[in-house]
C-alpha cells in the first residue's frame, strides 16, 4: 500500500504525487481511491485509482542505485530490429508498457541505432517508430530526471556515461 506524499510512476502519466487517499462514489458502490497529480502539468490533472484494483497502473519510483542497476542490465537485453511494422509496433508497445526498465532502455538504443541508419541513407524515420521512441524516452527521462535531480535533457548523457562505466 502507498501513502499520501509518495511519488510514483504512473504507466501513462509519468511521475505523480499521491495527494490523498479517500472514499469516492464514482460507481454504484463507495471505494477508496488514490488521488494522483502528475508533476509535469503543475497539478492541473487528477487521476483516481482504486486502492483495491487488481492491476495497479503505477509503482514506486526507482532509487538511484536501482537506476544504475537497470542501466547496467540494459546491456544484457537483446532487442532486435523487427522489419514488420505491425509486429514491431505490437512488440515494442508491449515492452514500453511493461515494467522492465532495462528492456525499455535497450529498445530506445535499438530505435536510435535504426533512426541513425535510416537518416544516414537519406530516408525518413517512420512516424510510428518516432512515436514509440518519444514515448519510451519520456517515460525513462521523467523518472530518472526526478530521482537523480537532473534535467530531462541530461538523462541520455547520464545513461551513456553509466553504460561506459559498466562496459
Amino acid at each position: 500500500m502507498y501513502i499520501v506524499g509518495d511519488f510514483v510512476l504512473h504507466s501513462t502519466s509519468g511521475v505523480c504525487k499521491i495527494e490523498d487517499i479517500r472514499e469516492e462514489n464514482f460507481t454504484e458502490q463507495k471505494r477508496n481511491y488514490y488521488v494522483l497529480h502528475p508533476i509535469i502539468d503543475g497539478n492541473k490533472s487528477t487521476i483516481y485509482v482504486p486502492v483495491d484494483t487488481q492491476k495497479c497502473p503505477f509503482r514506486k519510483l526507482l532509487k538511484k542505485v536501482e537506476i544504475h542497476q537497470v542501466i547496467a542490465e540494459s546491456l544484457k537485453e537483446n532487442i532486435e530490429w523487427i522489419d514488420s511494422n505491425n509486429i514491431r509496433k505490437v512488440t515494442y508497445s508491449d515492452i514500453l508498457h511493461s515494467d522492465n526498465t532495462s528492456k525499455i532502455i535497450a529498445m530506445i538504443v535499438c530505435l536510435h541505432e535504426r533512426k541513425k541508419a535510416v537518416n544516414d541513407n537519406g530516408k525518413k524515420f517512420s512516424i510510428m517508430d518516432e512515436q514509440l521512441l518519444n514515448d519510451a524516452e519520456k517515460r525513462i527521462h521523467q523518472e530518472f530526471s526526478y530521482v537523480l535531480s537532473i534535467k530531462e535533457q541530461e538523462v541520455p548523457e547520464y545513461i551513456i556515461g553509466r553504460l561506459c562505466k559498466t562496459q
